[in-house]
């Protein structure tokens, strides 16, 4: 994790809070419900926060999420660790991975 200063951490250490009093106060049965709206970020930061989601399903809870319009690249995989997901008619869920661009030169190079 980044600094303690750090906006990110701050919210990551205040969601795991969260979290964690969820976990401990739930009464057998209990549902988690998060509405979700992503546009994708880091890898690490989504992948912070799907361990914490993931953190209902090791404790027997179900969770659903809820999409109103996107959750795409790392909010489509915090969607993955639901039970459910439910999502409106228009909503954008999914992600197309890594494209990356990787110039070689080396034929290029030989030539000059």
């Amino acid at each position: 994790l980044p600094g303690n200063d750090d906006h990110a951490t701050q919210t990551f250490i205040r969601d795991q809070f969260k979290v964690t009093a969820i976990v401990r106060s739930a009464k057998p049965d209990d549902e988690a419900f998060l509405v979700l709206e992503s546009g994708g970020g880091t890898v690490t930061e989504y992948g912070l926060a799907a361990a914490q989601l993931k953190r209902f399903r090791d404790a027997d809870m179900k969770l659903s999420n809820c999409v109103e319009q996107v959750a795409a690249s790392g909010g489509y995989m915090m969607c993955c660790i639901a039970d459910h997901i439910v999502a409106s008619p228009f909503a954008v869920l999914g992600s197309i991975g890594v494209i990356s661009d990787m110039p070689n030169v080396y034929e290029r190079l030989k030539k000059e």
